[in-house]
């Protein structure tokens, strides 16, 4: 974005803004696109959180399983099967309208450890009406930023 409104002489309309911050956050699908997961949550409180999630690798689709103190640990820990190394360093989130149908922000910051051993830190975005699956989108935003 400041990229643009230095181009633009600081003038910059909200669709061109959110139409960079979509470009940059949201759009990319490679190297892994998040297609679906089902979350298992522990009855207890502290208890291990289990997911099963079905990502596309460079547009290869297969079938993660994870567990973590959540679901987005459950998810990281997923991705380690696949050997993307993710840590999530910090996490935010905020409902971007009221409603029953109202989507979250998911907003993690998360390190990423490329394949050729390069360590990124990068933050990723993520919406949707299910917060479980803003926070997921978050942490594949990041790994595709960092790629």
């Amino acid at each position: 974005v400041q990229r643009i409104t230095d181009g633009e002489g600081g003038e910059v309309s909200p669709k061109e803004m959110w139409d960079v911050f979509h470009e940059e956050y949201l759009a990319p699908i490679t190297p892994l696109e998040r297609m679906k997961q089902k979350v298992t949550a522990s009855e207890e409180d502290g208890g291990t959180d289990s997911i099963t999630a079905t990502v596309k690798v460079n547009g290869k689709e297969q079938e993660i399983s994870g567990s973590g103190n959540g679901p987005l640990a459950a998810f990281v820990d997923a991705l380690a099967t696949i050997d993307f190394d993710v840590r999530v360093l910090d996490y935010s989130e905020h409902a971007m309208s009221a409603g029953d149908d109202a989507q979250a922000a998911a907003y993690v910051e998360c390190a990423v450890t490329a394949p050729d051993g390069r360590n990124t830190v990068v933050w990723g975005v993520g919406i949707a009406t299910s917060i479980t699956t803003a926070s997921l989108r978050a942490v594949v935003s990041a790994v595709n930023r960092a790629h």
